[in-house]
């Protein structure tokens, strides 16, 4: 599994701001964690809005959901294991159903295909009040992943599979604070790749969208 220590490594390698065997140091080891951090709330704000939910009790989430606790106020928000295949609507009701379509519900129970499903790679829960949280759903480790609060050994939030096109966009951060060299055009393909797959996601199910008209 990469670390955001791992993925600093080879961004600066990729940088040629190290030799092949040589370990970053301290000082380089903290501006690559800033810019790690950084790399990751500009994809979470790169991957569109969220529902913004007013919560006053507990609250099982669901994906791509932000919670807004009053301030001073303490509540249990459970993170799900399965999601709402069609929000609160009755699937049955043949869109006759008036107004805009609500926001998916969260269960800790089995996603049985029927009426709950997984959620989906990449998705986001965001919690802000009193305790600010943020956490990207890794369909490779079934887990919710924090992604705040980034240490040098915190796992990446992102699929094992997207962790070459992270360090390729960090290591087009990092180019201009540890590098005097610039970038080969060898990177400059790799950032463009990882560009794509990290913001595309071509490697997961997306939601069906549908045009609006008036």
């Amino acid at each position: 599994m990469a670390t955001v220590r791992v993925a600093i490594h080879e961004a600066m390698r990729q940088a040629r701001a190290l030799a092949v065997g040589d370990d970053p140091t301290a000082d380089e080891l903290a501006v690559g964690l800033e810019a790690a951090q950084g790399l990751v709330l500009d994809i979470h704000e790169a991957r569109g809005p969220m529902w913004d939910i007013d919560v006053a009790g507990p609250y099982i989430a669901a994906e791509n959901q932000r919670l807004r606790v009053e301030a001073g106020d303490t509540v249990q928000i459970t993170l799900p294991n399965s999601v709402s295949m069609f929000g609160a609507y009755d699937p049955y009701d043949y869109g006759f159903c008036p107004g805009y379509p609500a926001p998916p519900v969260g269960s800790t129970g089995p996603a049985d295909g029927v009426e709950f499903r997984a959620p989906r790679d990449g998705t986001r829960i965001e919690i802000v009040g009193t305790s600010q949280a943020l956490y990207f759903y890794r369909a490779d480790l079934n887990a919710w992943m924090p992604a705040t609060g980034l240490t040098l050994d915190t796992e990446l939030p992102f699929n094992a599979r997207l962790t070459s096109a992270f360090e390729a966009l960090l290591a087009e951060r990092l180019a201009e604070v540890v590098s005097d060299a610039a970038p080969t055009p060898g990177l400059a393909r790799r950032i463009a790749r990882g560009r794509s797959a990290l913001f595309l996601q071509t490697g997961r199910r997306h939601g069906r969208r549908v045009g609006e008209y008036y």
